[in-house]
């Protein structure tokens, strides 16, 4: 039974090696491709380091602004009835990127809004902050329908949509190359994703730490590599000639100096043979 334990493990350990090697390979080749300037992978890239850190803005503006609205509210009770939660709720829902809010003490949930199910979630991107004695829990949504934002990238060419945790669309960004309808759920675009993929070889589908990115191209990078093969080519002929000139250049040097070196040998011996006479 030995051997074949020991061949076992010797398989395992081959096919954790070879995944890890496939990985290495693929991080590498995506390097690559993204410092040689392919179009799809910069921008790719670019929306994979971006969206964390819009988002991570968008939520500390919210914040501050949360704070300025209870820190008024709540830090005038001591010990006074709890604010009008239909106040509160009124007041919520004029906020467009507040997903839901929950305030609560040491002992229990005092009041939770949220702009769409009926229960407070239980997400992992949850933000708090704290206010005398209450505590309050937070997360971006976004109400009346899709919010559009402005991206500080020129010349982003990709059409993308990214879902947070609770599957709300953040953030989006349509492309003219990409007739992409009014999709407004995840479901809705997971099945457009389906049906494009076949289509579409850069299309892909991303899990990031903070949600669910979606990227359309809006061109291939088949014509980029087309493009940056035939310039290689070009440059590469040029490099061939311009080694194949001086290297003949060279040659016909070598040759004129044997030539001159020759007939300075012959002149020298004419002059020794005509002295002699």
């Amino acid at each position: 039974m030995k051997p074949f334990y020991s061949l076992c493990f010797l398989f395992l350990f081959w096919n954790q090696s070879a995944t890890a090697e496939t990985s290495s390979f693929s991080d590498r080749l995506i390097s690559l491709k993204r410092f040689l300037g392919d179009p799809v992978i910069v921008e790719k890239s670019w929306l994979v380091k971006s969206i964390p850190v819009w988002k991570k803005e968008e939520e500390s503006r919210l914040e501050v602004f949360l704070k300025k609205i209870l820190t008024s509210k709540l830090s005038k009770l001591k010990g006074s009835s709890f604010p009008s939660k239909e106040s509160l709720k009124t007041q919520f829902k004029s906020i467009p990127n507040l997903g839901g809010i929950r305030i609560r003490n040491q002992k229990t949930e005092l009041f939770f809004w949220v702009s769409s199910g009926t229960e407070f979630p239980n997400l992992s991107q949850i933000k708090d902050f704290q206010i005398e004695s209450y505590y309050v829990d937070f997360y971006l949504g976004r109400q009346g329908g899709l919010a559009s934002a402005e991206f500080p990238k020129t010349g982003l060419t990709s059409a993308f949509y990214f879902f947070s945790e609770d599957e709300t669309l953040l953030y989006f960004q349509k492309s003219a190359k990409q007739e992409i309808t009014e999709l407004k759920s995840m479901e809705e675009l997971n099945s457009y994703y389906k049906n494009q993929i076949n289509r579409c070889d850069d299309c892909e589908k991303l899990k990031l730490s903070e949600g669910t990115l979606f990227v359309f191209p809006a061109q291939s990078s088949i014509f980029f590599w087309l493009r940056w093969g035939l310039g290689f080519l070009l440059v590469l002929l040029g490099l061939v000639l311009t080694i194949f000139f001086f290297r003949s250049f060279l040659i016909r040097n070598q040759e004129t100096l044997k030539k001159a070196i020759q007939a300075q040998k012959n002149l020298e011996k004419e002059k020794n043979s005509i002295l002699t006479q």
